[in-house]
């Protein structure tokens, strides 16, 4: 999916009142978290727990058995923007879909996707809560007002600041989501308002977008190019399962074209050949890509700049706001 990777502050604390491992969220986005651990030498990754904003979850049951733990969240794709990554350097492997992975060696060999964890050293035996934090740092219940104020935005309400201050335009906007759905105007920021503002922001997103659809029997890997202001940007990989879509532009559509690369896969992660030549979908427009999860600026001297290139196919939208490219 289309996406810029973000720097965010990470703050890291032990505590004393619960017996696992805990992921909070002091942040205005609704995150999807991942944990990685290792244990008797084998390696496991698994996801996803949902933290809305201000929230604290359980990723791991019981007490903190090890000295390092690893970390990773992104923004849940109800989200207006690109998705905003908190990532290290310790690479695990993910899907979409709740998982659970052993083994981080070979993930797109073997159909996963892969994500840079971030490694927190932990007090062996010691609860321990890590907390995904913004530079604005929110305390955890400003962090549930800018979360809200956030998701009124994506459900194309007005706000004028996301600050973490329940101020009366917020409040107003927050009477006017609760109208619209038919609930109470109470104006209370709660759980149940931030659960339907994300079913409301989800609903909108559905509305929009560039979506990849995988009518074949294999897995895909594709990648999207597109204008930025001035600036042409290539992203990837997307996944793409057998059957399903998969969204690699969010928001409504501000461009008649689009550009898209796309390669399939078999069970132990080779290009597949149909009649002799690879099932892949491509053009005559170079992108630059890169083996890895990746968003490049810039379209010329790849090689150079040490990526590789491929060459994409141009996609006519026809001006829609929403459009499906079938990958037959």
């Amino acid at each position: 999916m289309a996406a810029l990777v973000f720097l965010f502050l990470i703050f890291l604390v032990p505590n004393a009142a619960h017996a696992d491992y805990r992921l909070c969220n002091a942040t205005s986005y609704a995150l999807q978290g991942a944990v990685g651990t290792e244990a008797a030498g084998e390696w496991r990754s698994q996801g996803w727990v949902k933290i809305t904003p201000g929230a604290c979850v359980s990723a791991l049951p019981g007490p903190v058995a090890q000295g390092n733990y690893y970390v990773f969240a992104r923004s849940i794709d109800a989200h207006q923007g690109p998705i905003k990554y908190f990532s290290g350097t310790e690479r695990f492997c993910t899907v979409p879909k709740d998982f659970e992975i052993v083994s981080r060696e070979n993930c797109a060999l073997r159909g996963f996707e892969s994500n840079d964890f971030i490694r927190v050293a932990t007090k062996v035996g010691d609860e321990w809560t890590t907390t995904f934090s913004e530079p604005r740092d929110y305390s955890l219940d400003q962090a549930r007002i800018a979360g809200a104020q956030r998701l009124l935005r994506d459900n194309g309400l007005r706000v004028p600041k996301i600050d973490g201050i329940a101020a009366k335009n917020t409040l107003r906007s927050v009477m006017a989501f609760q109208r619209a759905s038919g609930r109470e105007a109470s104006g209370v920021i709660d759980d149940g308002l931030i659960a339907a503002l994300i079913e409301g922001a989800e609903s909108e997103q559905a509305k929009f977008g560039l979506n990849l659809c995988n009518k074949t029997e294999y897995l895909v890997w594709a990648a999207v190019g597109f204008t930025a202001g001035d600036e042409n940007r290539s992203s990837g990989w997307i996944r793409v399962a057998p059957g399903e879509c998969a969204k690699a532009i969010k928001g409504k559509l501000t461009q008649r074209s689009y550009y898209v690369y796309a390669e399939a896969a078999d069970a132990k992660g080779a290009m597949v050949k149909q009649g002799g030549r690879l099932l892949a979908w491509s053009g005559t427009d170079g992108f630059c890509v890169k083996t890895t999860r990746f968003e490049i600026k810039g379209r010329e001297a790849c090689t150079t700049r040490g990526y590789d290139e491929r060459r994409f196919m141009r996609v006519d939208t026809g001006g829609k706001a929403l459009f499906n490219v079938p990958l037959n």
